[in-house]
């Protein structure tokens, strides 16, 4: 049976006016360590490719992106299962998958030298001189949800006056979110970007001591609660009353933002 090794890859390519220009290939390709130590493999490295072009109706829309594409670099260095992970425009979508089907690389291998298949992506920025913010919208898709935190079996409030967030109470409210690079960090992933980080929103609605409980990505991590730290937020109630309370905050990348 053939086997493929996960491997995440990114390579950002700037762009001069018109296209997706690509950067000098680097000598080393900046694969996360913990994927490669456990398995001893080398990452590819890409040998040749191709600028990817703005279309016409990026053109039109003199809109900046981005675009995440999947692949696998099979035994031969060659781009296969190409596929579209996100962009921040549907401009960009078609001149993407065209520009990284091109791609050649030097194959992946075990520390042996035997060649073998990874999944990798590739980030493509688009950048157009005199263009707007990535999206047409300006704003990161970053959509939140709040929940009880795990292990909740009470209503009550803690020895600190802090209540848990249950169906009889109601959830602090999320006023403004302060992108602080959990947007940057989650468009990378190759899945929704999820987190759940656990916090103190204050009967001043001031955050305080996050615990992440779990994270799609580690890399994910430190972005998502630094934002969240930064964010505006009204404080939960008990019976109409503003009081400090403890919630667990779901990040997706995706969906529509938090409005301020």
């Amino acid at each position: 049976m053939r086997r493929f090794w996960m491997i995440v890859l990114l390579l950002v390519l700037a762009a001069n006016p018109g296209r997706a220009q690509q950067a000098t290939p680097p000598t080393d390709i900046p694969v996360p360590v913990d994927q490669l130590e456990p398995k001893k493999i080398n990452p590819p490295k890409v040998i040749n490719s191709v600028d990817a072009h703005f279309s016409d109706e990026a053109r039109r829309k003199k809109i900046n992106g981005r675009c995440l594409v999947s692949l696998t670099v099979d035994t031969n260095g060659m781009p296969q299962n190409i596929k579209l992970v996100r962009c921040t425009d549907p401009s960009f979508e078609a001149t993407s998958l065209d520009a990284v089907e091109q791609y050649r690389f030097k194959s992946a291998a075990t520390q042996e030298g035997k060649p073998v298949s990874v999944k990798i992506s590739v980030e493509i920025d688009y950048r157009l001189y005199g263009g707007f913010k990535r999206s047409t919208v300006g704003r990161t898709p970053v959509s939140y949800t709040f929940k009880t935190s795990p292990g909740i079996t009470s209503s009550a409030p803690d020895a600190n006056g802090v209540y848990p967030l249950t169906e009889t109470t109601s959830p602090p409210i999320l006023t403004k979110f302060s992108d602080e690079g959990y947007g940057d960090e989650a468009f990378r992933v190759d899945g929704k970007g999820a987190c759940d980080i656990a916090l103190t929103i204050s009967a001043n609605g001031q955050p305080s001591d996050p615990v992440v409980t779990s994270c799609e990505r580690h890399v994910l991590e430190k972005a998502a609660i630094q934002s969240l730290l930064n964010s505006k937020y009204k404080p939960g109630r008990v019976n109409g009353k503003a009081v400090p309370m403890r919630a667990s905050i779901h990040l997706e990348y995706g969906g529509i933002s938090p409005k301020p």
